[in-house]
């Protein structure tokens, strides 16, 4: 081998090694990125999965806050309005009225019972708190009981309600009235093909 073929061989053998040397870390650089971008996943996921755990928990919190901030209320559904701008006088006397001419409350144990407050919902909001069409056209009104006695003693009085195509409801959070109403058009449903609702 010539002096000429020698250095280029060597030169050749340099260039091979130095190939296989830049071959080797960008391999390893390649890696190394792929076990980064998996690491990301990773812990990206674990953020997801406690972003959501998060918001269920305030969600839940927001719910049970809600229920104990309307604990003393009812929904009056399907009573008339007295006029556009109803005040919350004239909600209140709708109830009285319903309760004493429609339900034959006694007048005696009504003139006991103290109401908080009283109003008149939205039209959007009170045809999601009705749970039945046939009065939920009718903003519902709400009463806020002064004590929950009183609130139960009217509470049992819902079924005496619906045959007048009215009704007495717990006012519940959004969240769950929608669920209800989503329950109840199934249960309507499955009673108008004939079905039970345990599927027999």
């Amino acid at each position: 081998m010539s002096s000429a073929e020698k250095r280029l061989s060597e030169r050749l053998s340099v260039i091979e090694s130095t190939l296989m040397d830049r071959l080797l870390l960008a391999e390893s650089s390649l890696e190394h990125a792929r076990n980064t971008i998996f690491d990301l996943k990773s812990d990206l996921s674990d953020i997801k999965t406690e972003l959501a755990e998060v918001c269920a928990e305030k969600r839940k919190s927001d719910i049970i806050s809600e229920l104990r901030s309307k604990e003393f209320n009812l929904l009056f559904h399907g009573l008339p309005t007295l006029s556009s701008d109803e005040t919350p006088e004239q909600s209140e006397d709708a109830v009285r009225s319903f309760l004493t001419t429609s339900l034959r409350f006694p007048e005696s144990d009504h003139a006991k019972i103290s109401f908080a407050n009283v109003h008149r919902l939205p039209k959007h909001t009170s045809t999601l708190q009705s749970c039945s069409t046939s009065y939920s056209q009718l903003p519902a009104i709400v009463v806020k009981f002064v004590k929950m006695k009183d609130r139960n003693m009217i509470s049992k009085l819902a079924a005496r309600a619906r045959q007048f195509k009215k009704n007495i409801t717990k006012h519940l959070p959004r969240s769950m009235q929608e669920q209800r109403k989503s329950l109840l058009r199934k249960a309507s449903k499955l009673f108008a093909s004939g079905k039970r609702l345990d599927g027999k």
